[in-house]
């Protein structure tokens, strides 16, 4: 096996990590029903009103709104609680982890006008770095360039990434880190998690090691939290909504974990949650609130990844 081939299958485990999310260590073997459409609070099954949540999450210095990467149903409810928000509170940055942090340039001449849409997507490498359906988020950047919200890119760059899965984060020199800080150390349930995850994908790659397979995980989760902080930060303590793969969010084990540790703890993550999902994932904590998407409303999907 080429050292290309080795190193495409072991990120192809972390894009599925983060494209479908945390959970697995925490299932019990009973089944669990799924509450009906609307928000609801994991910790108890209890009925959340809408307008209380949001008026109530929209003081806090971070939103965190989950996402499977190839549902045009959480992208729809990502726009949907973003405007309810923005009503709540004009000042709002959007934080993406879709773009890597070079092409900040590009991002800002979208929401300023300067750029058509096409331009804008093959500018931002959009088909190379992301490669689902742009217009399962282009309605989401549009309002942002309609209302001057600024957006954020909080991604590394790829190769970055696949040098510390493959040669683990001490070997990639500080220069190189993108700026990015040592991550803290991971919970326990989450090294746990990620262990069997690599484990389990083990035979695609018989070289890789699980403890540089989680470095790349935390490295990312990592340069999340700084970048929403660094942006928060920026537009003078301004609500900053991130829009992230729900893998890096739930159970608060990766970048809540991250924000934690780097002293911001007034921070929320919503997730969405689909009908068809396996119920005993629904468990305490798994975020400070969920939204049931509605049977039938799950839409499209592009799983061009």
């Amino acid at each position: 096996m080429t050292l290309l081939t080795r190193i495409t299958r072991y990120m192809a485990i972390v894009v599925m990590l983060t494209a479908f999310g945390f959970g697995a260590a925490t299932v019990h073997a009973e089944d669990k029903c799924l509450p009906p459409a609307g928000w609801w609070n994991p910790d108890d099954d209890s009925r959340l009103a809408s307008d209380a949540l949001l008026d109530d999450i929209s003081s806090a210095d971070i939103v965190m709104l989950g996402e499977r990467h190839d549902s045009a149903a959480h992208h729809r409810w990502q726009l949907e609680t973003l405007k309810a928000l923005h009503q709540r509170r004009g000042d709002i940055v959007l934080a993406l982890e879709m773009f890597p942090r070079r092409v900040q340039p590009v991002l800002h001449a979208w929401t300023t006008g300067v750029l058509d849409e096409s331009t804008f997507l093959r500018r931002s490498e959009w088909d190379d770095v992301w490669g689902f359906d742009a217009d399962l988020y282009m309605d989401i950047f549009r309002y942002a360039r309609a209302h001057g919200m600024p957006m954020y890119a909080l991604n590394v760059d790829a190769e970055l990434t696949r040098a510390i899965g493959r040669d683990g984060l001490a070997a990639v020199p500080n220069e190189q880190r993108e700026g990015v800080s040592k991550p803290a150390e991971p919970t326990a349930d989450y090294a746990e998690w990620l262990g069997d995850i690599h484990e389990q994908h083990s035979h695609a790659d018989h070289d890789s090691d699980p403890d540089n397979f989680i470095d790349a995980q935390l490295f990312w989760d990592r340069a999340f939290a700084e970048g929403m902080i660094q942006a928060h930060r920026a537009h003078d303590g301004a609500l900053v909504v991130g829009l992230i793969g729900s893998g890096h969010l739930r159970h608060g084990h990766g970048v809540p974990h991250q924000l934690d540790a780097l002293g911001l703890d007034e921070h929320v993550t919503l997730l969405p949650w689909d009908r068809d999902s396996d119920g005993r994932h629904l468990q305490p904590g798994v975020a400070d609130a969920i939204y049931m998407i509605r049977a039938g409303d799950d839409g499209p999907a592009d799983r061009s990844r």
